[in-house]
């Protein structure tokens, strides 16, 4: 059976989640390249406060988390893009979620990775993705509240 049947055979609050997944990961992704991203979690912050939380089926945090994985396979994107966009799914869902920021220094190689995390979980992201641990850059937090 095709993708497309598979999705088609879905309930409509599964295909509605998805389609939000999807809408939230190409928008987040040309954010990044445009805006700073203070702008961009000011931006999620107010639109959240405006908005009324999306009704759709009772959905979990699993399930939200497994359709914005899903629907990065089809939009061109970057541990940072799927963060924000699964941050802003969840809180438009209502639930609780943390946006962390890692670095790591191995080699002299400097780097930088994000991740997702809903109470005690992370469910987008890895914090030791290729075996390198990521430090959360606490400073950060400030910036996602």
């Amino acid at each position: 059976m095709t993708r497309l049947h598979r999705f088609l055979r879905t309930n409509a609050g599964e295909r509605r989640l998805f389609a939000y997944a999807l809408a939230a990961m190409a928008v987040s992704r040309v954010a990044i390249v445009v805006f700073p991203l203070r702008r961009i979690l000011a931006a999620m912050s107010a639109m959240n406060r405006r908005w009324p939380v999306l009704r759709v089926s009772p959905v979990t945090v699993q399930q939200a988390a497994k359709r914005i994985s899903q629907a990065a396979r089809y939009c061109p994107t970057t541990c940072l893009s799927r963060t924000l966009a699964g941050h802003f799914l969840m809180s438009r869902l209502g639930y609780p979620s943390t946006p962390r920021i890692g670095v790591s220094k191995t080699g002299g190689r400097f780097a930088a990775h994000a991740w997702l995390e809903c109470p005690d979980n992370i469910i987008i992201g890895d914090q030791s993705p290729d075996e390198n641990t990521y430090h959360a850059v606490p400073s950060l937090e400030r910036f996602f509240t």
